[in-house]
């Protein structure tokens, strides 16, 4: 059984964030790049899933924004 690659803390919530959008691409477009149809409890699943890829997306940039080297300080 192969590993898989080693990340830092970082890097793999950027992963999971990245992973997750596309598996939520690949179950609400249609091949032809057309939005599939959802069922509306589906449709908030998945809207709740993106609203919390965009909560974490921001904490990764404030973390970036943090780990940032300073000027003269």
């Amino acid at each position: 059984m192969s590993q898989p690659p080693a990340r830092t803390p970082y890097g793999h919530a950027l992963h999971l964030i990245n992973t997750t959008d596309d598996g939520i691409n690949g179950m609400c477009v249609l091949p032809d790049g057309r939005t599939r149809d959802l069922p509306g409890p589906l449709a908030v699943g998945v809207l709740t899933v993106r609203s919390n890829l965009a909560i974490a997306s921001a904490l990764l940039a404030v973390a970036d924004a943090v780990r940032a080297p300073r000027g003269d300080q």
